[in-house]
Formats: structure tokens, sequence, C-alpha cells
């Protein structure tokens, strides 16, 4: 017990302490401001019913003693703001203490209602900050758009939860229908949305669809697709986050998916551009069938940009492309891959993968005629009646192009008038060897602003072979040999 005595004076002290922190002085000088990191939140388009991403701003007391600040929504709350002051949802806040030179952070989303209409429409509020009588608003600006949406009503096990956009009746039983999506209001995809079998879905010039993340477009077995955008109207499919961070931020939804078809059932994507996606456009034979032959139905890509995809731009299993003036950017991955059996087209077009977000060890263009199907077993498909021409292959790694064939099926395939980068041989009969150009810079305007036209010294200039009627115009709508030197490689023509 005598051991103990000498620690009571540090016990009482300890115990004591607390009771002994200066109180905080409250100031209720009315000419006390407070200062925020912004006067103004705004939101960028955001579609209707669905949330925003939530914001915040900080407001700090500059002043050397504490105040207690009255906080309200002024909109109350039919507004289509929320707000969180601190870690509270509501309202109004009366009261919050914000300690000298000290802050607090506000949180800030937004649900908009219908607008009626496809113009954006506005929307403000403001939050209101009273302290010692003296108010100061911060101002709240949202821009809403209304919107078609869809979401998925059914699921089957091993497939995406999806919903039908064409091919069931107005009791819910399939048909065969065609169904137009007019450009009067945004297209907004949750989860897939199909095109059943013998059903078409028609796309207007100037149409913009936005798919929710992990979602995409799918074209059933025997179903179609046209969209027909115009040049000055191109149709877009992208993600549904509109808020500049994302503009080319890859891998944001899944893909669109089609599936094989009849012959004359083509898929037909004219002034299109895809963004931003985990696969652009993938189009294979139904997977589910292990020994499917070429689809009959094929893909025709005319003026068509895919852009930012975090695996691949396009992906092809037995099936048949033609394109004309087709750009492909970065991908992850590939931005071009052609697998199986098919017959393709491919006339002036311009890869160029740049990837930067990380290692990327596969080529931006990768042919074979071989597959895996379900079961593991690898199919041999005919390569037939293909041709290749007026390409330009390039990106960051020091191969960007690589073909392998099974030598069980010989392909008829001939590349020709290309600029290719790459180490592996071009001595074969695919290539016609007097217009197969490796290793050179193509010349483009500006790699890193992603601007692939041609300057005047490019390389790709003159080097193309006469161009057919669908690519008469590049895909800036420049006619082709316009300044009577030549046909040039790529997608854009460069005129004076």
């Amino acid at each position: 017990m005598n051991r103990l005595l000498p620690l009571l004076p540090i016990l009482i002290l300890l115990v004591a302490l607390p009771g002994c922190r200066k109180e905080e002085l409250f100031t209720d000088d009315p000419s006390v401001q407070l200062n925020f990191s912004r006067q103004e939140v705004l939101f960028d388009t955001i579609f209707t019913t669905v949330g925003s991403v939530t914001k915040r701003f900080v407001a700090r007391n500059p002043s050397a003693n504490a105040v207690r600040v009255d906080i309200r929504l002024e909109g109350g709350s039919p507004s289509p703001f929320r707000i969180n002051v601190d870690g509270a949802s509501g309202i109004s806040f009366n009261e919050v203490e914000i300690l000298g030179g000290d802050s607090i952070y506000v949180f800030v989303e937004a649900t908009l209602g219908p607008g009626g209409s496809n113009t954006p429409f506005v929307i403000e509020d403001r939050i209101l900050f009273n302290t010692n009588g003296n108010e100061q608003p911060v101002k709240l600006v949202a821009w809403g758009q209304d919107a078609h949406f869809f979401y998925p009503d059914r699921n089957i096990p091993g497939l995406p939860a999806f919903s039908i956009i064409a091919g069931l009746d107005d009791n819910g039983q399939t048909t065969c229908e065609t169904v137009t999506w007019p450009n009067d209001k945004p297209y907004v995809i949750y989860g897939y949305a199909v095109v059943d079998s013998c059903s078409t879905l028609i796309i207007d010039p100037g149409v913009r669809v936005h798919v929710h993340g992990g979602g995409g477009l799918w074209v059933y077995r025997w179903g179609r697709i046209q969209a027909n955008g115009e040049l000055n109207e191109p149709i877009t499919f992208q993600s549904d986050r509109l808020e500049p961070a994302y503009a080319d931020l890859p891998g944001q939804w899944d893909r669109i998916w089609i599936n094989d078809g009849p012959t004359g059932n083509d898929n037909v994507f004219e002034n299109v551009v895809v963004k931003n996606a985990l696969v652009g456009i993938q189009c294979e034979t139904w997977p589910l069938v292990p020994d499917a032959p070429n689809s009959a139905a094929k893909v025709v890509l005319n003026n068509v940009r895919i852009l930012n995809c975090s695996a691949a731009g396009i992906l092809s299993r037995n099936f048949s492309i033609e394109s004309n003036n087709l750009l492909v950017g970065d991908c992850g991955q590939y931005s071009v891959a052609l697998t199986g059996g098919g017959d393709y087209f491919f006339n002036h077009f311009t890869i160029a993968n740049l990837w930067a977000y990380n290692v990327r060890p596969t080529p931006a263009f990768y042919m074979n005629n071989v597959y895996a199907d379900i079961n593991g077993t690898l199919q041999v498909r005919e390569i037939t009646s293909s041709t290749i021409q007026n390409g330009i292959i390039h990106g960051t790694l020091p191969n960007e192009f690589t073909v392998e064939f099974n030598n069980l099926s010989t392909p008829d395939l001939l590349f020709r008038n290309m600029l290719l980068k790459t180490d592996q041989s071009t001595s074969s009969s695919l290539f016609e060897q007097a217009t197969i150009y490796r290793n050179q810079s193509p010349g483009f305007a500006s790699s890193v602003d992603r601007n692939f036209h041609l300057t005047a010294g490019s390389f790709a200039r003159n080097r193309g072979i006469t161009s057919t009627p669908e690519a008469i115009l590049d895909l800036d709508g420049n006619v082709r040999n316009c300044d009577g030197g030549g046909f040039d490689l790529g997608c854009y023509e460069f005129c004076n």
C-alpha cells in the first residue's frame, strides 16, 4: 500500500486534466463570413430519374473563434438536390459548430425529374449558410436530360440480365418486328438490351445511346441492327457517365454483341461512334454451337470510329466484315482481332493503338483461322475472298501486326497498299510485295492529341489504290484524291 502513495498526486492530476480544457469561445460577430472552396456546384448533364455522382465542397471558418452556423437547402423537400453536412443528411441543420480556423465538408447529389423535352434543361437551387445573421449562398446547378430507359427484366442462368427491345408484342409474346429509335431523346440501357431473332432495330441519325456500367446491346441470332447515322449526325454509343472526367475513360460499359444470321440479314453501322467500352463490337457465331459454320450475315462498318476500349475494338469469330473508312483508336489488348473463318473487306482504315493505361502485350491487329469452341476443341475455319487494303496499322509496340494460320486451311486473302508496324515477315503470297510498307512513321498530325489525320509530309500520302464508291469520301467527308496526287492510306485523306 505504501508503494502506491507516491503515485496518488499523478493519478489525481490525470483525472483533473479533462476538466481543465479551455472552453471554446464562440463569436456572435455579424461580420464573420465563411470561406467556400467553390461558390457554385455544377452537375453536367444528368439523365432524369438517375442519380448524379456525389460532389463536395468545403466551408471554412477563417475566424480565430468558433461559430455556430444554420445551414439549409433553400428549395426544401421538393428540391431535386440532396445535401449532407459532415456526415448528416437532411435539408436543414441548426447551429452547426465550426471551430476557429476549422472547416466542414458539404456533400451534394441530384436526381432530376423528367423535363419533357429532348433539349437539356437547367435546375437550380441554393444552400444558405447563416452565420450570426450573415447569410451566404452556394449555388447548385444541374443540367438535366430526359431519356428513354431500358431496364433488365429477364434473368437466365449463364447470361447477363437483359430486356427485349425488339421481338415482343404488347402481350409480351415473341414476335417478329421492326423497331425504330427516332432522335427525340437519348436512349439509356441498363443490363443488356436485346434485339431478338427475326426482329430489326433501326436507329435514326443523331441518336445517342448510353449504356450503364456492365451493360450492352445484344443482337441475338437472326436479329438485325441498322444504325444509319449521317456525316453531320452520327450515332453514338457510350457510357451513361457524362462528366468530363469520363469523356475518354475506357471500359465503362460492356459491348455491342452480334450473333450469326442468314444471308442478307446484315448488321449495318454507318457514321457511328463507339467509345469507352470493354469491347466495341463483338460479332460471332452462337458460342453454344461448337461446330457452327461461318455466319452468312455480315457486319458492315462504314465511316465508323471505335475508341478507348479496355479490351478490344473489334472482336470477330466466324463472321464476315465489310468496312470502309474505319478508325480504331486506343485499346487495352487488340484493336482488331479476326479469328476463325469469314470473309473480310477492309478499305481505308486506320488502326492506331497508343494505349497508355497499363502494359499491353498484344498487337493492334491480330488474325488467324482457328478458335477453341465451347468444349475446348480447336476448330479450323476457312477465310474466303478477303482483301485488306489502303490501311495503316501503327502503335507503341515493336510489333503491331500478327497473322497466324493453321496449315489445314489456306486463306484466300490479300493484303495490299498497307503501312504496317511489324517485325513479322510479310514475304508470303498473302502480301502484294510492292505495296507493303513496313515500319515507317505514318505521319499523324498529333499522336499525343490522338489526331490521326495526315500532314503534308506524311509517308502514308499517295500510296493507296483507287477507292471503292463507299469510300470515295473519307471519314470527314473529304473527297479522296482531292489534290490529284493519288489516294492516301488510312481513313483520312489529306487535302490542301
